[in-house]
């Protein structure tokens, strides 16, 4: 659970305490090591230890007037994350499972009690309720905090016995027993927003105020749409994900302008993990690097969504009521962020039988409650699916038939439901398009979307490589004939779309890490998207999209395998658009179509609305292999539905005045077609396309418009497709214009015989005019254009501005550690930190934005596990303040501290740097720097 708090302060107070609380994670007092123990026993007496710790902080801030911030729930259900409005913070465990012996797991065994009393108003510690002398069976009162404090350490000895040292003195307790060990942490109660209550095993508890900003709070979002997406809203989900160890503002800034209005960034955490274990490897602290990239996120205004899951597995916790979603982290990010617009689980298809992860029904009760969520705060659920063959039950009609209560909420607030294709697997694509289609046209999901992907790319020859000009194709034709709204990716984000390059050099002698787009995600992604604005790709409404389609498949059969429960009739497409060298279902290779004669055919679960039930031919499944006896007989059928508006084999599809035109071979060989013009008053047009290009056509009385694309990042010649136009009474002129940034295009122009023949070379994207006409009065002349317009601005955010240390300009520094997976060092943020090392020269700078001129408050988290650090001085805006003392902290593996300094902040850009005055005395590490207005 997550509750972050906006309220006024309150008095602090204890009540009689005995407690365990585990994993010290942040704390200002002096460490105190161990002595060494048995490896087999060790961890029982470092969780003792850290309890003691995490006790001894709580002391600390009741004397120190410190509120609460928040209160997180740890990553595997144990406990709390608690972190104090000073930005330190504690880990408190409501389960303690300590196992060195796996036929023992189970067996409940001792621990000394260790608690808090309070005399007077000084705190000391107590041993099973008792006192703890200095002597420990004699001797003064030991404080934990104040003059001559000493802090207990427990440890196992050889023997087996638990011993308590207070100092110089040392005591045998008795022998240990048992391998798992309950927590006197019973509960945390954070039902008033005005405090928390730790709840303890003997009835004593501790109530702490909660955080103060000194502003009025933000109000959430709430009773209407954040960010609405239609036609003429379109949404691009571009990543910033884990898997390329991203900065989140570089990645930001290489986004041009006129297309980040309508960006969601899609913040991806890696589910990337050990099968064994289920540790995570890309990403160790999903809920903490999501907040963080969150707020960059926000304090650019920019909308941002997070994908915590790919397949079965998820960085946060399936919540199976709403209750506890509403003080999850999933209500934080929606309350806290007004840019946050919601959640993206990917692909999910998959890992739903693993020891780590949620079973898939487990998986469809929790999007039950997020859906109800997401409501309540504008927001949206995208879900995207894939696999079809193997994962039938997974699908956009399975999750509706097997679940009521997400049919039920889907069909009530289908607003904010996003249900995506993800071009992942390598086979059922048409089935995928078809019950994706579905669930969109059905009116259980109000937008549809697509996630390209190269993992689908499949040729018999496995050495062949993905041609990033196939991965136009699915964009353009699911946008512009499907209605396609939202466009998500591509993946693989580190081979598409942005790549870190090498370090480069900045001012004043520092080294700053920087990204770079792939040439093909300017030359295809962001120039189809450009497409879309200016309204060359024409995205039709749900209306327009069922009038096309005419024909829906409801599926209403219930027994069989999964995939006669699920999915689309299996030769639905055969003899119609499917490819003829191709299969059917897990044999589907290819998401091209060999004709754009025929709509893709949407299956659904039911028709939920009055536009939902418009389809002019609705089939049952149950009666599909009837009403279609044979393939003839359906292409028959299909036939009567559409008649034939062009010969050839080139695919070409119609809607208005634009079509969709591309080579459908996966085998190098051209295609080609005569198309008879519908608006143009001349008599038709032939193409003749290489591998693998695209065009999207607009007739006009009195010209004809091309946008040809057909980049190839790894062959560079120019490609050839020629146009011939045909009955144009003079001879037609033309121009054209490369986009992009690419190879300059050629056009060679011959006229003869009344035709116009442009033989163009290009590899690239490329707009093509040509104006002509003939003498034909029986044209078309109505037609809709685009309306786009600018979607909403996320509101203004006021909160925590973050900043990572991996992402800082560095100079002489020890290390920059992009991942922290394996290192040695736990309980970062972000993905990394910055070893700063102990050189003299060693400086780190970042530039913070803040809306207003005034105090604020540094909070710099640091690990000082040699010494004392207090040889770097603290400036802002190239004028030093302060040197901080970065006190020493416990050389522990998870261990962090906060110092925290007023800082004067001027509106807007700022320059925080670290330089060092002298060597250190040890290394020191900087995990991240957090802005709070004073």
């Amino acid at each position: 659970m997550i509750f972050k708090f906006r309220v006024n302060f309150i008095r602090l107070f204890f009540w009689g305490i005995l407690c365990s609380i585990c994993v010290l994670e942040s704390c200002k007092d002096e460490p105190v090591t161990p002595p060494e123990t048995p490896q087999g026993q060790n961890r029982s007496a470092e969780h003792l230890n850290a309890n003691i710790k995490a006790l001894k902080k709580l002391v600390d801030a009741h004397a120190n007037n410190l509120t609460i911030q928040s209160c997180t729930p740890l990553n595997d259900g144990t406990g709390y994350s608690v972190v104090f409005s000073d930005g330190s913070r504690v880990s408190v465990l409501t389960k303690i499972t300590i196992s060195n012996n796996e036929e023992e797991i189970n067996i409940t065994g001792n621990s000394p009690n260790i608690g808090v009393k309070r005399d007077g108003d000084i705190y000391y510690w107590t041993l099973d309720g008792k006192w703890l002398l200095s002597g420990i069976t004699n001797g003064d009162k030991i404080p934990v905090i104040g003059n001559q404090n000493i802090t207990p350490v427990f440890n196992i000895t050889e023997e087996g016995y638990w011993e308590i040292t207070c100092g110089n003195n040392a005591s045998i307790l008795g022998k240990v027993q048992g391998t798992q060990f309950e927590s006197y942490f019973k509960q945390v109660d954070i039902s008033n927003p005005d405090h928390v209550i730790f709840l303890f095993a003997d009835g004593s508890s501790i109530i702490l105020p909660t955080y103060n900003s000194g502003e009025e709070p933000q109000e959430p979002i709430t009773g209407h749409l954040r960010r609405i997406i239609s036609p003429e809203r379109p949404m691009w989900l571009i990543h910033i994900d884990t898997w390329n160890y991203p900065d989140p503002q570089k990645i930001i800034d290489l986004v041009p302008a006129d297309i980040l209005p309508y960006v969601v960034f899609n913040i991806g955490l890696s589910v990337s993990h050990d099968d064994q274990t289920g540790a995570w490897k890309i990403v160790e602290y999903g809920y903490e690097t999501a907040k963080s990239w969150l707020r960059t996120c926000a304090e650019n205004r920019v909308w941002a969504m997070v994908q915590p899951s790919s397949g079965a597995y998820s960085h946060f916790p399936d919540i199976d009521n709403y209750d506890e979603m509403e003080s999850s982290l999933y209500n934080e990010f929606f309350r806290d962020y007004p840019n946050f617009l919601g959640f993206n689980y990917c692909e999910q298809f998959w890992g739903f039988t693993d020891a780590f992860t949620s079973t898939f029904p487990e998986r469809m009760a929790h999007w039950v409650h997020l859906m109800k969520l997401t409501h309540k705060y504008g927001g949206y659920l995208v879900i995207s699916f894939c696999g079809p063959y193997w994962a039938a039950a997974n699908n956009p009609v399975a999750i509706f038939k097997r679940d009521a209560n997400l049919e039920a909420i889907s069909r009530q607030h289908p607003e904010n439901l996003i249900i995506s294709d993800k071009l992942t697997s390598k086979h059922g694509f048409l089935d995928m398009e078809s019950t994706v289609l579905g669930a969109y046209l059905s009116g259980y999901a109000g937008q549809a979307g697509l996630r390209s992907d190269q993992s689908g790319w499949y040729t018999p020859n496995e050495n062949d490589k993905f041609p990033v000009s196939a991965g136009a194709i699915p964009i353009v034709e699911r946008a512009m004939l499907t209605g396609v709204t939202v466009l998500d990716g591509p993946e693989l984000i580190w081979q598409q779309c942005f790549r870190e390059a090498s370090p480069i050099g900045a001012s004043n002698g520092y080294t700053m890490r920087h990204w770079e787009t792939f040439p093909q995600f300017h030359n295809i992604n962001i120039d189809i998207f450009r497409k879309i604005l200016d309204g060359t790709i024409r995205i039709p409404s749900r209306q327009e999209v069922i009038d096309r389609t005419k024909v829906v498949v409801i599926h209403d059969v219930n027994t069989g395998n999964d995939r006669d429960k699920y999915t689309a009739p299996e030769t639905l497409f055969e003899g119609l658009y499917r490819m003829d060298d191709d299969g059917n279902m897990g044999e589907n290779r290819s998401w091209f179509k060999k004709t754009g004669r025929y709509p893709a055919i949407p299956t659904v679960f039911q028709l939920n609305d009055p536009i939902a039930n418009s389809f002019e031919h609705k089939v049952i499944k149950s009666q599909a292999l009837s009403h279609w006896s044979d393939i003839p007989r359906k292409v028959e059928e299909f036939n009567t539905l559409f008649p034939q508006e062009y010969t050839g084999d080139l695919f070409a599809g119609l809607i208005e005045n634009g079509w969709v035109t591309y080579n459908p071979y996966k085998t190098g060989q051209t295609a080609s077609a005569s198309i008879p013009f519908k608006y143009n008053t001349c008599d038709s047009m032939n193409l003749t396309y290489s591998k693998y290009s695209l065009g999207v056509i607009k007739e006009y009385d009195d010209k004809v418009t091309f946008y040809l694309t057909n980049y190839d990042n790894a062959d560079l010649s120019l490609k050839t497709d020629v146009i011939k136009i045909y009955g144009s009474s003079s001879e037609p002129t033309y121009s054209y214009v490369d986009r992009g940034n690419h190879a300059p295009s050629n056009i060679v122009k011959n006229w003869s015989d009344n035709v116009l023949t442009l033989t163009v070379t290009h590899n690239g994207p490329l707009d093509l005019t040509v104006r002509c006409s003939g003498q034909a009065t029986d044209r078309k002349t109505s037609y809709k254009t685009a309306a786009i317009s600018l979607p909403e601005l996320p509101e203004i955010y006021k909160g925590p501005l973050q900043y990572e240390a991996e992402h800082f300009d560095y100079k002489n520094i020890t290390r920059n550690l992009k991942s922290g997976v394996d290192s040695g060092i736990g309980n970062y943020t972000g993905q990394g930190y910055i070893n700063f090392g102990t050189s003299s020269s060693a400086a780190v700078r970042d530039e913070v934005n803040v809306l207003d001129e005034g105090i604020y408050s540094l909070q710099t988290k640091y690990r000082a596990p040699v010494a004392t650090v207090a040889t770097i001085d603290l400036y802002i805006n190239g004028i030093k303040v302060t040197t901080p003392e970065f006190i020493k902290t416990e050389n522990s593996r998870d261990v962090w501290d906060i110092n925290t300094q007023p800082v004067s902040l001027r509106k807007g850009s700022n320059d925080i740097e670290f330089r060092a005055n002298g060597n250190a005395p040890g290394d020191f590490y900087l995990d991240n720097i957090v802005i709070k207005k004073l």
